[in-house]
């Protein structure tokens, strides 16, 4: 095969600075001929000015969605695919070319290598990424070797065209992340080959920090809850992975601190071993949050029927607006809204409250007794109950709680709900109310009914924030720290930089 037999695509949103980079490389290749597609998810970007490219805009579907676009749009017999944030070797294309000569069968596919480019390297946390896997697993492997399946890696692998499509490319259901495994496992049904070439090497222009981290990771679990549902075989390794880190004793910052420096032999691995768990427990909320929040956002699906669709978000959030606007004050509101039920699932998808129900399992062993005060539609209880402890709710009755109880009888609970203007009984080894005091008339007066109930009082306490759009009452926070301080303060740590987490003991 020859230049003119290859197309490259290359699927875009939001890089044209790096995306420049990539196509000037391509530009420069050591082989020409070839054609290079980019394809914009989605059609509200502007089109970047990338000569030797065709730009194509395609509707917003995600990175497998965009390069389905790009075959498409080819009538080439053979196409890599390329990330837009990788910066090509010169002898890239040739070198997946050669591979492809020497072998010629329609079921071999080439992937190429993938290093931090000199910009991106040397980074603490990119060693982790490398030590771990991450994104990429290079190891052990020689050139000319099966690489597998699950090493399809679509920032920097080629095919036959012919074969791609036979198995109908990448599935657009999943909209980010594991859109590779998935193609990759019918690729190998189907007898993929994927010759392993690391001279066709391509330099990963992408600087991460650990907000970059939480926010891929986030979309890591959306993935992988899609592959799990998806396939029966396929066991979730990070859902498995972030369980057991977060249920670990925090790991010191001081870890982090410590691998800059040379240590020898088996205090250097110990480490390296406590560092990569302090990484871990830095992106496990933003990871578990989201995978458990999927199956909360499947749960309402189902609840609302056919009121659900693709505009679901949108209506919701407008319905959520009307309600909040017509409500004569803000209890009616949380007493009336259907739209809401939305907002809380999304929240509760947010990952805002996993370090305070991590921060209480630490005091409490699975099998204590807890009491979700406030409970609306029931997600932080659910987590406990999943984890093995006995749970009750309590609110007022309202949407919120009517959800709550079909969710509990769709999981075949027996989980009790108490309505909070009739009768809560007490005690329970903890009560926990969080993101509830705010929007209470008499934050002592609600402390008071907490603290009759259980042994062990969980509350957040939000300080003001001048852009919130909601009508949260100021708190008497030094006020409350102190009558907690009467008793026995077991935890207190402020959180997301205006959230006091007071969990004290009566």
């Amino acid at each position: 095969m020859r230049g003119e037999d290859l197309t490259v695509v290359i699927p875009t949103r939001g890089r044209t600075e790096i995306l420049s980079q990539t196509v000037a490389g391509l530009r420069d290749q050591s082989v020409s001929g070839f054609e290079i597609l980019v394809i914009l998810d989605g059609e509200d970007q502007e089109r970047p000015d990338l000569p030797g490219a065709h730009v194509i805009a395609a509707p917003r579907g995600g990175p497998g969605a965009a390069r389905n676009t790009g075959v498409a749009r080819s009538a080439r017999a053979l196409v890599l695919f390329l990330g837009d944030d990788m910066v090509p070797d010169r002898r890239l294309v040739e070198k997946h070319l050669d591979r492809h000569n020497a072998e010629p069968d329609p079921s071999v596919g080439v992937m190429g290598t993938v290093m931090w480019h000199p910009k991106a390297s040397g980074r603490p946390l990119h060693r982790w990424m490398d030590r771990s896997s991450l994104q990429f697993d290079f190891g052990g492997m020689a050139a000319g070797d099966d690489a597998g399946w699950f090493r399809f890696y679509s920032c920097n692998v080629s095919l036959k065209r012919d074969f791609y499509s036979a198995v109908g490319g990448f599935d657009a259901g999943f909209h980010y992340y594991y859109e590779d495994m998935d193609l990759g496992w019918r690729l190998g049904q189907a007898g993929l080959v994927l010759r392993y070439e690391p001279a066709a090497l391509t330099r990963h222009l992408h600087s991460y920090d650990l907000e970059g981290m939480r926010r891929r990771f986030a979309g890591v679990a959306t993935g992988e809850r899609a592959m799990a549902a998806k396939h029966a075989w396929f066991e979730p390794f990070f859902a498995k992975k972030f369980r057991a880190v977060q249920d670990a004793g925090d790991e010191p910052r001081f870890w982090k601190s410590l691998e800059r420096l040379p240590w020898p032999g088996t205090l250097g691995a110990k480490v390296v071993r406590h560092t990569d768990t302090w990484y871990f427990q830095q992106v496990a909320d933003s990871f578990l949050e989201v995978w458990n929040g999927e199956a909360d956002l499947a749960e309402l699906k189902e609840y609302l029927g056919s009121e659900y669709d693709e505009n679901a978000l949108h209506r919701h959030r407008q319905l959520v607006d009307e309600e909040e606007e017509s409500a004569p004050d803000e209890a009616t509101f949380y007493r009336t809204s259907t739209g809401y039920l939305y907002d809380l699932t999304v929240f509760a998808m947010s990952g805002t409250k996993a370090p305070y129900r991590r921060a209480l399992r630490r005091l409490l062993p699975p099998g204590a007794r807890l009491l979700d005060y406030g409970c609306g539609i029931g997600s932080d209880g659910l987590r406990f109950l999943d984890d093995g402890y006995e749970v009750a709710f309590a609110d007022f009755s309202n949407p919120s709680t009517t959800y709550l109880r079909w969710r509990l009888d769709r999981r075949g609970s027996e989980a009790a709900i108490y309505d909070v203007e009739t009768s809560v009984p007490g005690g329970f080894d903890a009560v926990f109310s969080f993101d509830v005091i705010e929007h209470v008339p008499d934050p002592m007066g609600f402390l008071d009914q907490l603290e009759s109930r259980g042994r062990i009082v969980a509350v957040n306490l939000l300080e003001p924030d001048p852009e919130d759009t909601h009508l949260h009452k100021p708190l008497p926070i030094a006020e409350i720290v102190r009558r907690a301080g009467r008793h026995k303060i077991l935890h207190r740590k402020l959180y997301h930089g205006r959230s006091h987490l007071l969990i004290y003991e009566v």
